[in-house]
């Protein structure tokens, strides 16, 4: 897993002026700029919390990482949710 790419763009996504907009109208080139995995790009694009959680990255970092993009914390585990 790429670590600092991912705790970078959770961090620089709130911070950088312009950078959320531009994620929001192309993903895959900001992603690119992280050194990211497929795979990672994917849980990225698709806010899935759980793989981004099990593959190792920050919980912090990614608690940040979702609610920049508009997940609530409370949202990010959909078997919470469900009681699954």
């Amino acid at each position: 897993m790429s670590i600092v790419g991912l705790n970078r763009l959770a961090r620089e996504l709130e911070h950088v002026p312009g950078l959320l907009d531009r994620f929001r109208e192309a993903p895959q080139p900001v992603l690119h700029a992280y050194h990211l995995s497929e795979d990672e790009k994917r849980a990225v694009c698709h806010t899935d919390a759980t793989w981004l959680l099990a593959h190792g990255m920050n919980p912090v970092a990614l608690r940040n990482l979702m609610v920049v993009l508009g997940i609530a914390h409370h949202a990010m585990y959909p078997a919470q949710r469900t009681g699954a």
